[in-house]
């Protein structure tokens, strides 16, 4: 059976990928026969450090050192055996980091939407510019009181689930939360060539967030990476779970 390990981007939680969850490790039989083999096992969402149940006020302060070592963690404390490790956005840069330093065996990597940044680069640099202007000036202006930095809900309508039924995004922008800004903001310098299993790339055709042309410039930073296409806003796990869930239990 293969294991999963689902990480989430910045701002957001395990919570994001519930829909996505629930339709891998969902019975294919209903009434399910008690005994069926089933290809996936565990199926575990990772709350990164500051974000979800993790959330505690201090979203601001968390290192990009501490996520990748919570990568590890997880693995570790949840058993799982060379699992699929699938990052969202800003995630891909923390997984692919603590898959080239760290003790971990995946049997693939997926990346939604990576961000990877150039060498010495950041991942807030790929954010749209508008969008890096209103980040460094609320940094600023909250670093002055020590509050976390947020997107604004109309940012994360627009360019986030900019393709979502409406009532969708009402259920789920209240769910968003702080940012790691500290993460963001790290210089990277990713040991991407030290990593031996395959790698995939998943292009969002409909994203506004991270737009697909620069979603294939940064795909191609990856040697053999494969490259897939899903017509979906940034947030495919809320917008296209089934999609997404089908394509993940691929590599089962």
């Amino acid at each position: 059976m293969t294991d999963y390990l689902l990480v989430h981007a910045a701002g957001q939680g395990a919570w994001s990928w519930g829909r996505v969850w629930g339709e891998m490790t969902s019975p294919v039989e209903h009434p399910p026969r008690l005994y069926a083999y089933r290809a996936v096992g565990k199926v575990f969402p990772l709350d990164l450090p500051g974000h979800g149940l993790d959330a505690d006020g201090d979203t601001s302060t968390v290192q990009f050192e501490e996520c990748v070592q919570s990568v590890a963690r997880s693995i570790s404390r949840q058993g799982l055996v060379k699992p699929v490790i699938v990052a969202h956005g800003s995630a891909a840069p923390i997984v692919l980091q603590a898959c080239a330093t760290l003790d971990i065996e995946p049997s693939r990597i997926v990346l939604i939407s990576g961000v990877i940044p150039k060498d010495r680069g950041t991942v807030i640099s790929q954010f749209p510019a508008f969008h890096r202007c209103m980040l460094r000036f609320s940094y600023l202006l909250n670093s002055l009181t020590n509050r976390d930095v947020s997107l604004a809900a109309n940012s994360i309508s627009k360019s986030m689930c900019n393709s979502m039924d409406a009532m969708d995004i009402v259920q789920s922008i209240g769910y968003f939360g702080p940012l790691p800004i500290k993460v963001l903001r790290t210089k990277l310098s990713l040991s991407i060539m030290d990593i031996s299993c395959p790698i995939t790339y998943v292009v969002l055709n409909d994203d506004k967030w991270i737009s697909p042309k620069k979603q294939k410039i940064m795909a191609e930073r990856i040697k053999d990476a494969e490259i897939v296409e899903i017509d979906s806003c940034h947030q495919v796990a809320l917008q296209k779970p089934k999609e997404l869930a089908q394509l993940l239990l691929g590599y089962a």
